[in-house]
């Protein structure tokens, strides 16, 4: 950072603390992920506190002449709203995290509008692929940095600088959020435990997961229907996987509300999760329906690849590089875990 920009971020953090937050041997710095923050140290542990009284709900965050505001009815402190409103203006969406969202949406705009349509409605690559709008840059930008906090979806200043990497999770105890450990240059965090699709589709960049889950699809079970969902924001209890939830929905309609196809660590347990939960609901002959799903996955992001094969571009080489991830990922399933 310049001069300037180091100025303006002392002043923020300064402002923080007075607020009740806490930082402690971090620093805003830019690495090969871009901007993040970094450790002033490595020597000694990082923290970076948020206290509940500035974790805002995101339905009071509001956009006024493309300025990022809270809402005049919020329940929040004339200094926390201050506070939100310099920090988003100069460190946050008017700092360059605002440029960072229309960067994805300029890039997804050079394709073909023929395939931006099937990125968004065959293969559910999410919204980048829409049409452009300050609404939509905006929506994505709020998208890509809120959490769920106490049943809450919140803004978390500071702690939303920090890249997605392996680095230390979210702790939300003692009513606050925090980041804390130990790392040698850059502090990241584990966005969520999903797989490389869902990284792309919530957050516009790829990155190699060890999980793969199967896209939304719709099949069969002998002669019962079977709708495949990914609802997946709680497939995990700490490391371990959830087994998915089977419901009846309509008409002897069965419904899985999310399925793991691969695991890097846990290869058995894919199919395993399947027969267990099929099992427990009357069904023995499972294995070709398993395959099937598995089959029909591969295919979905093969026919990617092969919509991309003549083309290039940043947003290709994003898209084939997450295809390619993905039906890596698919890979890590073999044999199956009695359960």
């Amino acid at each position: 950072m310049d001069n300037g920009s180091s100025r303006l971020w002392d002043e923020m953090l300064e402002e923080f603390r007075a607020l009740g937050g806490t930082v402690e041997n971090v620093r805003l710095g830019q690495g090969p992920l871009g901007r993040g923050l970094f450790v002033i140290d490595p020597g000694r542990p990082f923290l970076v506190r948020i206290p509940e009284s500035l974790l805002v709900n995101v339905s009071d965050i509001v956009f006024e002449n493309g300025v990022l505001k809270v809402a005049a009815g919020a329940n929040v402190g004339a200094r926390e709203r201050k506070f939100y409103e310099d920090y988003y203006t100069h460190i946050s969406w008017g700092g360059g995290g605002r440029r960072e969202i229309e960067r994805i949406f300029e890039q997804a705009a050079e394709l073909p509008p023929e395939l931006r349509h099937k990125l968004f409605a065959k293969y559910i690559c999410g919204e980048w692929f829409y049409e452009p709008s300050p609404g939509l840059i905006q929506k994505g930008f709020i998208d890509s940095r809120e959490i769920v906090f106490q049943d809450r979806k919140v803004m978390m200043p500071i702690i939303e600088l920090a890249n997605h990497g392996p680095i230390c999770s979210y702790d939300d105890e003692d009513a606050s959020l925090s980041l804390k450990g130990s790392a040698e240059d850059e502090i990241t965090v584990q966005y969520a435990s999903i797989d490389t699709l869902g990284m792309f589709v919530s957050w516009g960049f790829v990155a190699e997961c060890d999980t793969a889950f199967s896209f939304a699809l719709q099949g069969a079970l002998g002669i019962t229907s079977l709708h495949v969902g990914r609802h997946t924001v709680n497939t995990t209890m700490g490391i371990r996987p959830v087994p998915p939830t089977l419901t009846k929905i309509e008409d002897g309609v069965l419904g899985l509300n999310y399925l793991m196809l691969g695991n890097r660590r846990l290869p058995r347990l894919c199919r395993g999760n399947f027969r267990s939960v099929m099992h427990a609901a009357g069904y023995t002959d499972v294995d070709e329906t398993f395959d099937r799903i598995r089959m029909l996955n591969q295919g979905h992001f093969l026919g990617l690849l092969g919509d991309l094969e003549e083309l290039d571009g940043p947003m290709v080489r994003q898209l084939r590089r997450m295809a390619r991830l993905q039906l890596l990922a698919l890979t890590y399933c073999f044999g199956a875990r009695v359960l």
